[in-house]
């Protein structure tokens, strides 16, 4: 009888347990699992883990709406990064001003000037991640600037780290990277059943930390 490691019974969890998760977002939903099993498909060279990633994400495209809020963790911020994500990593192929643009429309709709929520997960820091992310993306691919010039003059005066004229420290700051969003807690045999599946503090998280660090 064959025997599995842990890191294969975990794995086996998430693929059993990650399509009937509701949440479509990033740091405990579809976005952030598909971008581990994206990921790991391509550190094992195993194409089933890649077919995984894909069907998340068609499950994402199927189920988004226009209803979702701008949050990182669960809205459409989060969502929209971690498609940056995938097309920066060469995981999925296309234009992403075209891919986003019904979801940078609706971030610019968010007055930054009235948000007193700081926070990553639901306020500027998750949005400033995500204007990161889309403006590296538009200059890898040699695209207009996908956000207006008074929604840019906004986030300069409510964020430090914008000034279009010397935008390195704002990409530093918030870099196209999974590193900040990893679950530091360990798993054990005794507590991955019923831990979280999601990217941050759950068991794609997880995954994507101890493979990281093995790399």
């Amino acid at each position: 009888m064959k025997t599995f490691s842990f890191e294969q019974r975990v794995v086996h969890h998430l693929i059993l347990q990650s399509p009937f998760i509701k949440d479509m977002g990033l740091f405990h939903g579809k976005m952030g699992i598909a971008l581990f099993f994206f990921e790991y498909g391509r550190h094992t060279g195993c194409d089933v883990y890649t077919d995984i990633a894909e069907e998340l994400l068609d499950d994402i495209w199927e189920q988004i709406h226009t209803e979702l809020s701008f949050r990182f963790d669960s809205g459409l911020s989060g969502i929209g990064w971690g498609i940056e994500y995938l097309l920066q990593n060469r995981f999925i192929s296309g234009d992403g001003n075209e891919v986003c643009e019904e979801i940078d429309r609706i971030i610019m709709q968010t007055d930054l000037c009235r948000l007193d929520d700081l926070r990553l997960d639901t306020g500027l820091e998750g949005i400033s991640y995500y204007v990161s992310s889309r403006m590296q993306g538009a200059a890898s691919q040699k695209n207009p600037l996908p956000f207006d010039r008074q929604y840019r003059e906004n986030l300069h005066h409510v964020n430090p780290f914008f000034d279009m004229d010397d935008l390195d420290a704002f990409y530093n700051r918030y870099p196209v990277s999974v590193s900040p969003f990893l679950n530091s807690a360990l798993l054990t045999e005794e507590t991955y059943v019923s831990a979280s599946l999601g990217l941050k503090d759950g068991l794609a998280g997880f995954l994507l930390k101890q493979q990281m660090q093995r790399s």
